[in-house]
């Protein structure tokens, strides 16, 4: 009977927080976004393929061309740009380590600003 309180009550605070669907380094204040605001921030995308498998840096690199040619727009449009980067670089990132990244995680990454 222990084991199952147990149990439930491990389900029930995973469900209850649903920040933990992510791990530490792919949330907005974790190193991957870190390295993505730095990338963005200094226009060197280098900084922040360190957390992508070589065969998504192209990918990559092509988002941020775009999230820098928008930031340019204006502030609502640079908010954008950039969280469409982070998310990007979170789901390359995740997807890597052969992590699942859906539309879960993608809302969990978005209410953490």
């Amino acid at each position: 009977m222990k084991v199952l309180l147990s149990v439930l009550l491990g389900a029930f605070l995973l469900l209850a927080n649903p920040v933990s669907l992510l791990a530490h380094c792919d949330t907005m204040d974790g190193p991957v976004v870190k390295a993505a605001k730095e990338a963005l921030n200094k226009n060197d995308v280098n900084l922040v393929l360190i957390w992508v498998k070589p065969d998504s840096e192209a990918e990559v690199k092509a988002v941020f061309e775009k999230s820098m040619a928008a930031r340019k727009k204006g502030k609502e449009v640079k908010e954008l740009a950039d969280q469409y980067f982070f998310e990007t670089v979170v789901r390359l990132h995740r997807t890597g380590e052969g992590e699942t990244y859906d539309e879960s995680s993608r809302l969990v990454l978005m209410s953490a600003k």
